[in-house]
C-alpha cells in the first residue's frame, strides 16, 4: 500500500511542478507596427470589389439610359425623354460615386 501513496504523491509532484513551469514559461509576441494596417487592408479589398461593383452597375445604369433616350427621340415622347434623361444621370452618378467618395471623405 505504501508503494501505491508513494507513486500517487510522486504523480502530484510532477503534475505540479509541470503546472508551475507552464504558468511561468513566457512566450515573447511581436506585434506588427501599425496593428491595424492588416485590418485597413482587408477593409481597403472589400471596398474596391463593391466600388467596382457599383461602378459596373453605373456604366450599365448609364448605357440603358443613352439607348432609351435615342429611342424616345424616334417618338417625340417627353415623359420618356425625361425618365431617359433621368436615367441617364442616375448611371453617371452611380459610375462616378466610387471616385467621389474618397475627394468628399478627405474633406470632411
Amino acid at each position: 500500500m505504501k508503494k501505491h501513496e508513494a507513486k500517487k504523491m510522486q504523480a502530484i509532484k510532477f503534475c505540479m511542478f509541470t503546472a508551475v513551469i507552464l504558468m511561468l514559461y513566457q512566450t515573447p509576441v511581436f506585434a506588427a507596427e501599425d496593428p491595424t494596417a492588416i485590418i485597413d487592408s482587408g477593409f481597403d479589398v472589400i471596398y474596391n470589389i463593391i466600388a467596382a461593383i457599383v461602378s459596373a452597375l453605373g456604366t450599365i445604369y448609364l448605357l440603358w439610359g443613352v439607348f432609351e433616350w435615342s429611342q424616345s427621340l424616334n417618338t417625340q415622347d417627353g415623359g420618356a425623354q425625361s425618365i431617359a434623361f433621368k436615367r441617364i444621370a442616375a448611371g453617371i452618378v452611380a459610375m462616378l460615386a466610387p471616385q467621389l467618395i474618397p475627394l468628399i471623405s478627405s474633406a470632411v
